[in-house]
């Protein structure tokens, strides 16, 4: 993966759109990439907007006070900018990072109003989500990925506990320390909630007990209620089962009249459909049959009369061929006929001298031909002799058989018009039984209907007492009354077999149980209501405790694992940055020590005491448990500590070194770290402003040994630097003061080729 492309609008000096374009790797190596131009003028802006794309949220790194402070303020000669956006596209076909596009660009919009947001490939993405797939491709704001002006020194300045957050990107476990973070954070509330829970279960377990007592007082009720209970099941199960026979009764009654209601309705539905079908068959053969008759007489007639046009045309054209043969001819001119005349002549004489006898024949055969030819056309044709077109006769020959087979059709047609006559006839007698039977059967089902309309009023007002008395067995019996209406206690009723109590006898048993009661006392529903909802509370609570244990145990699983994944991870590539750190540091300081030295939470400051809840003395022991466990699994080492000690001295403490060596301790450390563990892309902002000539070369030589692991793009002013570069970007501005871009392919000038802007 290597970054493609970088486009800013808005974003700080570059008021308007700005795009960069980064070469592509060749021979596997990266061309380096370095952006010149004097102080002021913008160059720094393209490394803050690289950082702020990444999701930096610090003004301070952003060297700002306000958020607004990146969106271009305006200028004499140019209004502000409503909103910065800047986005960073990423060649991914090797898939660094997990998704599945081959190139992936990242956005970051702010407007003035103060909304923001954060776009992958054109969709709105949250942060954390693009922070989590910026990490597993070891691209992050606050990795060595961006190293800007100040910030060389600032790793040997800063805290342990920030050299910590940097290597964790540096060692490649940023995704997992964000997971085991997220993690840590859901344990902790988890144990909190825990906490709670504990908490309210001491409080409400007073109450409930308390409620119990109350209720339990109560129970001396059940044995009237009980006997109160059957009797009313005896009571409302002898008139329901009364009332349910009597309902069957007349339902079945109901539906044997429903039943000849409806075979009514099918005889009536089948006359009525016979009627129509013979209006529309009557009415279509009105519409269709005898129109079609008639149409397909008219059709034959107009064959016969087409036919015949016809038949007349090609006699018509016979007898004028005949007259234009005879118009057509013309007399021999007189000259013509001398010259004839006189070549048969010549003919003749020629016959004398002729010897043989065939040969005389056949003379006397040419005259004989020519003179009839001459005579034919000396004579006036008659029409007799002139011969028709044979294919008109043909045609005309042909045409007569159509016109008599076409006016036999036209007989046949005549025929069954008068057919249809006769028929249309019977079918009209027919419709008018029909019509007449549908009648008596409107009548009859008339009749049915309204007997199944008595009875129906007799089924309704059953059914309303049948649920009158499901009403009142509902609010009398509540949770019982399904056990008189479903399943039958007393025997069927009919004439001559009675019940053996009967219900006249059982309702004043009944009243005066329930007078009994009312001595007794009544339950208060609130106490009842107050204690179902207590303990139903208490019982989800409980559960509650043992989800939140589970969830406890699976949460420590989880960081269980990311621990051994990242100690795993960590320790091999801590080890490997130690070895490049103590290499590049002799390289750059031509000898001396250095190592890094990881420093746990002990040697830095004391534990923070956990979240402590007032746990009421339940389950106190079991979450001190729990808290030890989550105290155990709070990251041990917190910070990294850099110890370095260049040629000819003995310190090791950082504040001791000089600008210029702690310039170049940190390039040591940043150079080891890509090289063990390198980024898809690194922006070094004026890194080597404080380096002296020599040590500026020795700066671009690892610059161009670590181009074989990772991109560079280095805003500098050595021209040491410049030289290693294969492009080069300057930033100018001018008097509106918004930054401009120009941009050289040094390859190309290297080819005779110029600058392009």
């Amino acid at each position: 993966m290597f970054l493609t492309k970088l486009e800013i609008q808005g974003f700080k000096t570059f008021a308007q759109k700005t795009s960069l374009s980064f070469l592509p790797p060749k021979s596997g190596v990266s061309p380096i990439t370095a952006v010149v131009g004097p102080n002021g003028s913008g160059k720094s802006n393209l490394a803050d907007a690289i950082r702020w794309v990444l999701g930096e949220q610090s003004l301070k790194l952003l060297r700002g006070k306000e958020s607004q402070d990146v969106i271009f303020s305006g200028s004499n000669g140019r209004g502000r900018s409503g909103f910065a956006d800047v986005s960073l596209t990423f060649n991914n076909e090797d898939h660094t990072m997990p998704i599945d596009f081959s190139e992936v660009t990242v956005t970051r919009r702010l407007y003035r109003d103060g909304n923001s947001e954060y776009l992958l490939n054109g969709s709105v993405a949250r942060l954390s989500d693009i922070q989590l797939l910026l990490a597993q491709a070891n691209v992050g704001q606050r990795s060595y990925s961006v190293i800007g002006q100040g910030m060389v020194d600032h790793i040997l300045v800063s805290s342990p506990e920030e050299r910590k957050s940097f290597f964790d990107d540096a060692t490649g476990v940023k995704q997992f320390q964000i997971k085991r973070h997220e993690a840590m954070l859901k344990l902790k509330r988890t144990y909190e909630n825990l906490s709670e829970v504990e908490m309210l279960l001491a409080e409400i377990e007073p109450r409930l007990r308390s409620l119990k007592r109350q209720v339990s007082r109560l129970e001396q009720r059940e044995e009237v209620e009980k006997e109160l209970r059957q009797i009313e099941q005896e009571y409302y199960g002898t008139l329901w089962w009364q009332l349910v026979d009597e309902l069957s009764l007349v339902q079945t009654k109901h539906s044997g009249l429903d039943r000849q209601v409806q075979d009514a309705d099918g005889q009536m539905t089948d006359l009525e459909a016979r009627v129509k079908q013979m209006e529309s068959e009557h009415r279509a053969e009105e519409d269709s049959g005898l129109t079609a008759l008639q149409k397909k007489y008219h059709e034959i007639q107009r064959k016969r009369s087409t036919l015949r046009d016809e038949q007349f045309k090609l006699q018509k054209e016979i007898e004028l061929a005949k007259v234009r043969a005879q118009s057509n001819w013309a007399p021999l001119p007189l000259g013509k006929i001398i010259e004839e005349v006189e070549q048969v002549n010549i003919g003749l004489i020629g016959l004398r001298s002729l010897k043989t006898v065939d040969d005389l024949y056949t003379g006397i055969d040419g005259l004989l031909d020519r003179s009839k030819i001459l005579v034919g056309r000396l004579q006036r044709p008659s029409p007799e002799d002139v011969k028709s077109d044979p294919v008109m006769v043909a045609r005309i020959a042909e045409l007569g058989s159509e016109i008599a087979a076409v006016e036999g059709e036209i007989k046949k047609a005549e025929q069954a018009i008068e057919n249809y006559a006769v028929k249309d006839k019977e079918v009209k007698t027919e419709f008018f039984e029909l019509q007449r039977a549908l009648r008596e059967h409107q009548s009859q089902r008339h009749l049915l209907e309204n007997q199944r309309n008595v009875v129906a009023i007799d089924l309704a007002r059953l059914q309303e007492r049948q649920a009158n008395l499901t009403r009142e067995i509902n609010e009398q019996l509540k949770e019982l009354a399904s056990s008189v209406t479903k399943s039958r206690s007393r025997p069927t009723l009919s004439d001559d077999q009675k019940p053996v109590r009967d219900t006249a006898i059982l309702h004043p048993e009944i009243q005066r149980l329930r007078y009994k009661l009312e001595l007794i006392g009544g339950i208060d529903p609130e106490i009842i209501k107050e204690y179902e909802e207590t303990n139903t509370r208490f019982s989800f609570l409980d559960g509650q405790v043992t989800d939140l244990r589970s969830a406890i145990t699976d949460t420590e699983k989880i960081i269980d694992e990311l621990d051994e994944e990242i100690h795993k991870q960590s320790e091999k590539a801590f080890k490997k940055i130690n070895d490049e750190f103590e290499r590049f540091f002799k390289m750059l300081f031509g000898g001396g020590s250095c190592s890094l030295v990881k420093m746990t939470k002990a040697e830095i400051e004391s534990d923070p005491p956990m979240p402590e809840g007032g746990l009421g003395g339940v389950g106190e022991s079991e979450l001190e448990t729990i808290k030890n466990r989550i105290k155990e699994r709070e990251d041990r080492v917190v910070g990294i500590d850099i110890q370095a000690t260049p040629p000819g001295k003995k310190l090791k403490a950082l504040n001791l070194l000089s600008g210029g060596e702690r310039a170049l301790t940190s390039i040591a450390l940043v150079s080891a770290i890509m090289a063990v563990n390198p980024g898809p892309f690194v922006v070094l902002d004026e890194v080597d402003a404080a380096l002296d000539e020599a040590n500026t070369f020795r700066f671009a030589g690892i610059l161009e040994e670590l181009a074989k692991l990772t991109q560079f793009i280095v805003i500098t002013h050595n021209r040491a630097t410049m030289e290693k570069a294969d492009v080069l970007y300057g930033v100018t501005m001018g008097d509106d003061g918004v930054s401009n871009l120009l941009s050289v392919n040094l390859t190309e000038v290297t080819g005779g080729a110029t600058a392009r802007r």
